[in-house]
Formats: structure tokens, sequence, C-alpha cells
């Protein structure tokens, strides 16, 4: 069978659907000059308009056009399609001028031309081809267009206009260009490990200003002399290229593009951790202030009923707002919302009086990092807890507390793409605080206090979806605090009690060493500091059975700083 459909000189358009297919070539065109005077100039237009052209045993379509009194302009617009079982989408043969628009439509297969070929291409109006260009005298990428390049490229000049250039997704390779003009993006690769990656290389002027979204990944783990990776050349001209983002994540570090002479280069000066190892690393270091933010509203309870000869069941709702800065400097905002509830018994004993409960409760943390990148902790817990008044008004406080944590990262990397990540880990801890209640003058009464607290979170690791891995053998904090609360009762005209009081403290963490490794790399994630706290509340006895209790509370250390923090319990005696 023959071509599908020739053309010679004349005006073609395909459109509503049309088909046209052969066993051979699509469409071909040729250049039959017979009886035509030597100056007349031949003009074939071919539209295809939300049509398709097919080839079964051949390209697409064919321009064999080898002299230059023959101009042709070929248009493929509206969602049409090239289909060939070569992968040949266009094939030019000759000199001619040959003009080829991609205009909102997707191309799956390889554009080529002989090496003296005039073939100008371009692609515009959200236009996507995926394939090899061979031999193109131009290209010019406009209004959204894109070109998923499949290996090594090369075209004489390439204009930009809001278009997207993509490497091809394995392997490295390199896009020889003779000049380059315009704005638009570039989509590449690069492995710092094995100091290798995309190439723009530009034998000419390179003229614009265009982005690098060079891809984010979590896998890298970069030596400390890695050596800079060249991913632009020119040879001359007032070409700007910028990195979008910034920055390029590459596993725990986010690097830097850097201008040596007419090449930029990914270079290590000047680093930060990357978004990803940001997120890690607040998720380890979290555990701990959430353990103690929960004890403290047990703290609250045992204050309340400390001294009573009554048992009974509460409830506590409380949140907090922490600005945390780990010892590697990476910054973050906790706010914490969580429910406690409990129940407790007195138990006779020789002296004093003792009170035994056991308590329940879940929180949520969520974290922020900023720019998008988040984490959230689920704390569940159980516990164990006790509190013993003498008679001359000393007392001691006790608290085991087991809780299972899941953690969830939600990374915004450099270049805007997301990555998450999640693991599950338990904690234990206890604390014990002594003190002593002082009744003062008109009814107020001071009550200084030292507590020592500690928890072991089980260290894990995990792996998030760029790549990225994170381990911690475990995270411990140890807290020491003393100070004193000041307070007052006041008796209500109906029989009720109302005490209002302040707090003031100051803590000490001990803990200096929690190592979190990031793909191999080793993090500092110190707890080490002292810190002040000033807190306010007030408990409302309302009846014998029913009391309420409201604590707010403001803290300041060295790397962590608590705005405000809150809770609201109720007491049912039994």
């Amino acid at each position: 069978m023959a071509d599908g459909l020739r053309i010679n000189g004349s005006k073609v358009t395909l459109q509503h659907g049309s088909l046209v297919e052969s066993d051979k070539t699509g469409i071909r065109f040729i250049d039959d000059l017979q009886g035509l005077p030597t100056d007349v100039v031949i003009h074939n237009d071919l539209t295809v308009d939300n049509s398709t052209v097919r080839g079964l045993d051949g390209a697409a379509i064919v321009v064999d056009t080898i002299t230059d009194r023959v101009d042709t302009n070929i248009t493929i617009q509206n969602n049409s399609t090239l289909q060939s079982s070569t992968n040949t989408l266009l094939d030019v043969i000759g000199t001619a001028p040959v003009s080829f628009r991609v205009d909102n439509s997707t191309l799956n297969g390889n554009l080529q031309a002989s090496e003296d070929s005039n073939l100008n291409i371009t692609l515009q109006n959200h236009a996507q081809l995926t394939g090899n260009i061979v031999n193109s005298k131009s290209l010019a990428i406009n209004s959204g267009a894109h070109w998923q390049m499949v290996g090594d490229g090369a075209v004489n000049a390439l204009a930009m206009d809001g278009g997207q250039v993509s490497f091809a997704e394995q392997g490295f390779h390199q896009l020889s260009l003779k000049g380059l003009s315009g704005s638009g993006v570039f989509d590449m690769r690069v492995n710092l490990d094995e100091g290798q990656g995309d190439l723009i290389n530009v034998e000419g002027r390179a003229t614009g200003e265009f982005d690098l979204r060079v891809q984010n990944t979590g896998v890298e783990g970069v030596s400390p002399d890695m050596q800079p990776v060249r991913v632009v050349h020119t040879e001359g001209g007032d070409a700007r290229f910028n990195l979008l983002g910034g920055r390029v994540d590459l596993g725990a570090y986010s690097y830097l593009l850097q201008q040596q002479g007419h090449d930029w280069f990914i270079v290590g000066d000047g680093k930060t951790v990357s978004p990803s190892a940001r997120s890690a690393l607040a998720l380890f270091n979290a555990a701990p202030t959430i353990w103690m933010s929960e004890l403290s509203t047990l703290r609250s309870r045992m204050g309340e009923v400390r001294g009573t000869e009554q048992g009974g069941g509460w409830i506590r709702a409380y949140g907090n707002r922490f600005n945390a800065t780990t010892s590697d400097g990476i910054d973050y905002r906790q706010q914490q919302s969580g429910l406690s509830v409990g129940a407790d018994a007195p138990v006779p004993v020789a002296s004093g009086q003792l009170l035994l409960g056991l308590m329940g409760g879940y929180s949520k943390s969520d974290l922020d990092l900023s720019r998008g990148t988040a984490g959230t902790v689920n704390s569940y817990y159980v516990g164990a807890y006790g509190t013993w008044l003498s008679e001359d008004g000393y007392y001691l406080d006790g608290v085991l507390k087991l809780n299972r944590f899941r953690n969830e990262s939600d990374v915004a990397m450099s270049d805007a793409s997301k990555s998450k990540g999640d693991y599950d880990n338990s904690a234990v801890g206890g604390s014990v605080e002594f003190g002593r209640h002082v009744k003062l003058g008109d009814d107020y009464f001071l009550e200084p206090f030292a507590q020592l607290a500690t928890v072991v979170v089980q260290g894990d690791s995990y792996r998030m979806d760029n790549g990225l891995q994170a381990k911690n053998n475990r995270t411990q904090s140890t807290l020491g605090k003393v100070g004193s609360t000041l307070g007052k009762s006041v008796q209500l005209k109906d029989g009720g009690l109302l005490q209002p009081y302040v707090r003031v403290a100051l803590a000490q963490e001990f803990s200096r060493r929690n190592e979190v490794k990031i793909n191999g790399t080793g993090f500092d994630n110190n707890l080490f500091g002292s810190r002040a706290e000033v807190g306010a509340g007030v408990a409302v006895s309302l009846s014998e059975r029913l009391q309420l209790h409201a604590d707010f509370d403001y803290m300041k250390g060295k790397d962590v700083e608590q705005p405000w923090g809150a809770n609201l319990g109720l007491r049912l005696a039994f």
C-alpha cells in the first residue's frame, strides 16, 4: 500500500476526528517541480486539528523535499496525535525549510532531520513532547509547553518563553545547545555522592533568566569533602540561572547554586539542614516535651486531693504552645492539646494520708517547621500515681507513666514537592516530688517543692518516601525542678472554698546527648539547659464533692519557650 496521503504544493486540513493511516508512512510531502518555472516556490501547508495521523510501518509524517524551492508548514493542534511503529513522528529529509508547530497536543515519539536540515520546531500552549529531537535548527518552547527528553539532546538554538525542559529520568544526560535565550524551567537531577548530574551545555551565548528545578531527594549521604557538580556551562552571555526554591535538598542537607565564571555548580558551601532532616530531628526532639507536659496536668491533680480523705474521679483538658530549637539549630513550633482522666482512692497507712490512683489520656501535638513542613505526634498514655501527706505538712508524690507515640512527618521540600514518613515508638518514665505545705497567717499558704522527672523514649528508625533514613537509638530526658507555690484560701459565703495561687520554679535539664543519624550523618538533639517557669491558677470547691481547677503557665529556657499553657479540670469525689 502507498503512503496514506501525499502532499505537493497543497493546503490540507484534517479536523473533526479525522484519521489518516497507512501500512507505510501516514503523510508524505514531496517536491515534484516538473514543468514549473525555476523561480516558483511551492508552499505546503498541513493542519491536523483534533485528528490522528498513523504510520503502521514508517514515520507518521515524512517531509521529503530536498530543494529550497519548497516551504513546508505543519501544525498539530487541539489534542491531535501522531503515531508511528518506528517511534518516528516526523522525519525531515533535505534542506528545504520546514516549520513544525505543536499546539495544545501531546506527542510521544521522535522528531528527526538530516544534518543539513532547516527544521524549526515550536511547542506552545501546553503542548507536550516526549522523545528525541535530532538535528533541529531551532526549538521554541512557549506558554507552558514541555519537552521531556529521553536521552541526550542537541538543538542548534533553544528559545523559551514560559516553557519547560525535563531531562531523562534514567541516568544523567546532556543537552547540547549552540545558543539559549528567553526564560523557562529545566528539570534536572544530580548525585553528589558520585559527583554526577545532568548538564546544560551551551556552546555559544546564553541570554535570559532560567530556573533549575533540581530533583530533591532524601537519599544522598554526602561526604564532607564533596566536590561541586557542574549543571550549566555557557561560552558567554548575560544569562542568569536560579534554583527553584533557592536550594536543592539532597539527603540531610540543602545546597546552593553558585556561578563560577560562565558555569554554574551545586556546591557544599553554605549548605543547611534540609526540610526532611529538620522534620526528623523535630519529631525525635518533641517526645520528651510532650511527656513532661502531660505529667504537669497530673501534678495539678495531686495538689487538689493532697490531704483529703476522699477518692474520686477527675478529668482535665489542657493545651500549650512551645517554641523550640534543637542543638543543631532547628527551629520549630509545637502546639499540644489533650485530655486526661483518672480515678483514685485513699489507702490506710500508719502515719499521714496516702492516695493511690490510675490515669490515662491522649494528646495531639502539631509541629510547624515553617515553609509548609510539619509534623504530628499522637500520644496515648496510661499511668499510676500516689501522693502522701504527713501530719506536719510534708508530702511525697510519685508517678509512673507509659506512652505510645504515633509520629508523622509532612515535608515540603525546597522544590515544592512533598514527602511523608511515619513511625511508632514508646516511652516510659516517672516523677518524684517532695515538698511541704506550710500554713501562713491570714489563710495564706506556702508550698516549696523539689521534683525530679525522667523519661526514656524508645529509639526507632524510619524511611521517608523520598528515601531519607533517620535513626535514633533512644531519647532521654532528666529534668530537675525546684520552686514554690504561694496561695490563699478564701471561704465563700455559700460554704465553698476558693484558692488562688501563683507558682515560680527553676528547672534544669541534665541530658546532654541524644544522637540522631540521618543517612549516616550524626546530629545531636541535645536537651541540656536551664529554664524558668511562672504560673497562676485557681481551685474552687463548689461543694464537698465537686471541685473545679484552672492553671496557666509560662516558661522560658535556653532552647525552649512556652508562651502559654493552660489546663482546666473537674474533680468529683466519691
